[in-house]
């Protein structure tokens, strides 16, 4: 009896679903090994499985899993977008597109595969870890900027600075109380969060300005340098810069006073000085920061009224122990950080933003180790290996930094699976095709990143993304749940 092809064809499909139910499918088999090390095996896998299947994301997945381990990691973020393209909910894809671009230390699209994969994981206490690293690469995207910055400096042209932008330098303790040089931060930080609800002004953020004094070797008081400031306004790409200076008066009065200058002329814009009581302090600054919105010309919204008159804290002690944890975290001492925040957080409970900053800070310790304080001011840790894994500020105050090391930072581990053994769902849909590229998952992370940065060196119309410049390594996070 003769059979016809296509009934032949229906007999062995049919068999073969038999067999795959009785026994590891393709892709188990091929997680099994990947899972022994053996990347080239499951690398040639796929590759055949690819071309009878070309549209099926779990073998991209696999694949792109392989070539991950293996640091072809320009390789395999194409196959990984691929597969949030059919998938936008595959968590596990967008974890590995932010580890590969971290290890191209391309940190913005790190950072936004990283907010991307906290917006579809379901692993909570993963997530915050997740956003702890997410921290810490901002800061060395920073860093890298900033090192850009110096580097195109003589290209730079202050006319080409948006004349909405503004930063906000340190503000001068001029007074005799050493206890209150936190506040020269923390003030600063309470005038840029406010001035940020300002829709029509652009203020740079304190911890860009932070990497960029790093990089130039300044301490706090070379803020106050008539010559120096213009040019640090210069390369934050900043139209105005606001300077102040507060000192305690009798009792327990103090004054702050400020102004605010074009970076381009030195013409002073505002000037303005308040006094009244520490009890006082946080109304001051509030009287501040419409005082220079007023003088500035700007029409306030309600809405942006109403927003800039919240006041985090009314406790005055609680909110030094916030400022002095905000240095620390800039020197990396991010076990005394959280200390510093959890103290204000035991004075004010309701101090909502103190917690949060002692529950990031202990995130981040997790990764880069406890640290300590030496004698000299210096960070130190209590694991040899974070110490060259840590970001190169080991003297946040002012001195020369060191020449950071030119090792890759370490991968992070992979996230854990969320779907099958395989790992991943298995969702075949209409992908674009092994081999080709998409805009969809990028465009989904841009979404998820609520526009983190703008990385364009001012007055060049230079992109600096990727970031090219070698920075200090980052250590792994811890492995994640599995």
């Amino acid at each position: 009896m003769k059979i016809s092809f296509r009934s032949s064809l229906l007999i062995i499909l049919a068999a073969m679903t038999v067999l795959s139910s009785c026994g590891p499918n393709l892709a188990q088999i091929t997680a099994d090994l990947i899972a022994d090390g053996r990347n080239d095996e499951a690398i040639a896998r796929m590759n055949r499985a690819l071309v009878l299947d070309p549209d099926e994301p779990e073998y991209k997945r696999l694949m792109g899993i392989a070539l991950y381990n293996k640091k072809l990691y320009s390789e395999c973020v194409i196959l990984f977008q691929q597969v949030l393209a059919v998938d936008e909910e595959d968590d596990q894809a967008a974890y590995y597109l932010a580890a590969s671009y971290e290890a191209m230390r391309d940190y913005n699209r790190a950072i936004q595969y990283y907010r991307l994969y906290n917006e579809l994981t379901f692993f909570g206490e993963y997530k915050d870890v997740v956003e702890a690293r997410i921290k810490l690469l901002y800061r060395q995207q920073l860093e890298a900027e900033a090192q850009r910055a110096l580097q195109m400096e003589q290209q730079l042209d202050v006319t080409r600075i948006p004349n909405n932008t503004i930063a906000i330098l340190y503000f001068e303790n001029k007074g005799q109380k050493a206890e209150l040089n936190p506040l020269q931060k923390g003030l600063a930080e309470m005038v840029i969060t406010d001035l940020a609800k300002v829709k029509s002004l652009k203020v740079v953020e304190r911890i860009r300005l932070h990497e960029m004094m790093q990089e130039m070797n300044l301490g706090e008081s070379d803020l106050v340098d008539q010559r120096t400031a213009p040019r640090l306004g210069k390369l934050l790409g900043a139209y105005r810069l606001v300077k102040g200076s507060f000192f305690e008066l009798t009792g327990d009065k103090i004054n702050i006073d400020a102004f605010v200058a074009r970076t381009r002329t030195g013409e002073l814009d505002v000037t303005t000085n308040i006094s009244g009581s520490m009890q006082d302090f946080f109304r001051m600054e509030k009287d501040l920061v419409f005082k220079i919105i007023a003088d500035l010309k700007i029409t306030l919204t309600d809405q942006e009224r109403e927003a800039i008159l919240e006041i985090p804290t009314e406790n005055f002690f609680a909110f030094l122990q916030y400022s002095r944890g905000l240095d620390y975290e800039d020197r990396g001492l991010y076990t005394q950080a959280f200390q510093a925040y959890s103290q204000a957080a035991t004075s004010d409970p309701s101090f909502s933003q103190a917690k949060s900053s002692a529950s990031s800070a202990k995130k981040v310790e997790q990764i880069v180790g406890t640290t300590t304080e030496t004698s000299s001011g210096e960070k130190s840790t209590s694991e040899s290996s974070t110490s060259t894994t840590q970001s190169n500020s080991s003297n946040r105050s002012g001195s020369a930094k060191t020449a950071p090391p030119s090792v890759a930072p370490p991968p992070p581990p992979p996230p854990p699976s969320t779907n099958s053994s395989a790992g991943g769902s298995s969702n075949p849909g209409t992908g674009t095709g092994f081999g080709g590229g998409t805009d969809q998952a990028m465009e989904r992370a841009n979404q998820s990143s609520n526009q983190i940065t703008n990385t364009t060196i001012p007055g060049t119309g230079s992109n600096t993304n990727p970031q090219t410049t070698v920075i200090s390594p980052l250590k792994a996070p811890p492995e994640p749940p599995n």
